[in-house]
């Protein structure tokens, strides 16, 4: 019960009293005033935030860690003017600010729209909510209040990308460009991803356009140039979001430094001119990404900050499911927080395909992140996935993700 509100039932009570004891018209009609004055605020209050219009606009993408600004636009649709408003803004816990989300509006007129701004700062990569907005809304004298909580009609979430780790080294085109290099044949090799082989005679159906005209010229037979299968500057990444995989609480949970670990591949694979592809599941399916340039390396961060651990498949399931969308020699990385018995089959499976040129696999030791969590057996995945060609990079809750990351690269390259 606010104050104003108090004295006008003591004044009203107190001209009733005066009004029986000695019979004064003028304060049974004053007592009247200020029981219908009671009644108009209290009608007042309950009708005043229907006609209220929230929107907020946020700043662009920012990386956890940085700050983004946030602008609140509340308009009064309404025909009365509206007093005393208070209001203050709900987010996510992992959104932080450095100053109190409340804000007092003496006035709101019919059709004004008042803005105000504030600053947060995302602690974890990911889709925040912003709101619903509280509001106290109250009659033009103050004896009533109401409040409510009014949904945005637009930007009502914040996108916080995942931070990726500048690893040193280039993305090389380590197989055939490399080969390409040496035997002058780079142009027609990094057309089709394939290494330089040798010749042999030309057969039907070949293309004209890998006909070897200094051999066909020796041996006045045509001869064509053959290509193998090698190491392409593709790098794929197959990440577990299976339900359940995820371990550890915070910021820094298994989830967390997997998408840490997928963002940092493809800005390493961007940034030399490679192409980067994730295959990961959801709640409404399998999803699968191609970005061939470093200035789409916000698909992938887009991609990224909204991964959660709500799939259904395991991570072989998404693994046979993307081994017929890889191209030609990718380099493959499987991140997981629980590896399963089929990781080999996918290894041998892609082997036989003939479409990676390596397998690693990014074992996240779930016990690390929580106690309760299973161990990993590095010495039993390595002894299944060897036989395939797969290596096993394992990594704990206090490892330097970076460091793990340019260790197993610059023995790649």
């Amino acid at each position: 019960m606010s104050f104003q509100l108090l004295a006008v039932l003591v004044a009203s009570a107190g001209m009733g009293m005066v009004g029986l004891t000695y019979g004064s018209a003028s304060a049974y009609f004053m007592c009247g005033t200020l029981g219908a004055l009671m009644m108009i605020s209290y009608i007042a209050a309950r009708l005043s935030g229907q006609a209220l219009e929230v929107r907020r606009q946020v700043s662009d993408r920012v990386f956890e860690g940085e700050p983004f600004h946030v602008l609140l636009e509340v308009t009064n649709r309404g025909r009365v003017p509206l007093f005393l408003l208070k209001l203050s803004e709900t987010v996510s816990s992992w959104l932080v600010s450095d100053t109190e989300l409340g804000f007092v509006l003496p006035t709101l007129w019919p059709g004004e729209t008042a803005r105000l701004s504030y600053r947060l700062r995302g602690r974890k990569r990911g889709v925040h909510t912003i709101g619903p907005l509280q509001i106290v809304v109250s009659d033009p004298f103050g004896l009533f209040s109401r409040r409510i909580a009014l949904e945005s009609a637009s930007g009502g979430e914040a996108v916080i990308y995942p931070r990726p780790i500048s690893l040193r080294g280039s993305a090389a085109r380590i197989g055939s460009e490399a080969h390409a290099i040496t035997t002058g044949e780079r142009a027609r090799g990094a057309e089709s991803g394939l290494d330089f082989y040798g010749v042999r005679d030309y057969q039907p159906g070949d293309e004209l356009r890998r006909i070897h005209w200094p051999t066909t010229a020796h041996h006045a037979k045509l001869t064509v140039i053959e290509f193998d299968q090698g190491v392409s500057d593709s790098v794929a990444v197959v990440l577990d979001t299976r339900a359940g995989t995820e371990f550890g609480s915070g910021i820094r949970t298994t989830l967390e430094v997997a998408v840490q670990a997928a963002a940092s591949l493809a800005r390493w694979t961007l940034d030399a001119e490679g192409v980067f592809f994730l295959a990961h599941d959801s709640a409404s399916g399998p999803q699968w990404l191609e970005v061939d340039r470093a200035d789409r390396e916000h698909e992938v961060l887009e991609a990224l900050a909204r991964v959660k651990a709500d799939g259904t498949q395991s991570i072989s399931s998404v693994g046979d499911w993307a081994v017929p969308l890889l191209p030609p020699g990718a380099t493959v990385w499987v991140i997981t927080a629980a590896p399963d018995p089929d990781l080999e089959r996918v290894a041998e499976a892609l082997r036989h395909a003939a479409t990676t040129s390596s397998l690693m696999l990014l074992a996240l030791d779930a016990s690390s992140f929580d106690r309760s969590a299973p161990g990993l057996r590095v010495d039993e995945l390595e002894a299944r996935l060897a036989p395939a060609g797969g290596g096993v990079m394992a990594l704990r809750r206090d490892h330097d993700l970076g460091e793990a990351l340019e260790s197993v690269l610059s023995t790649n390259t």
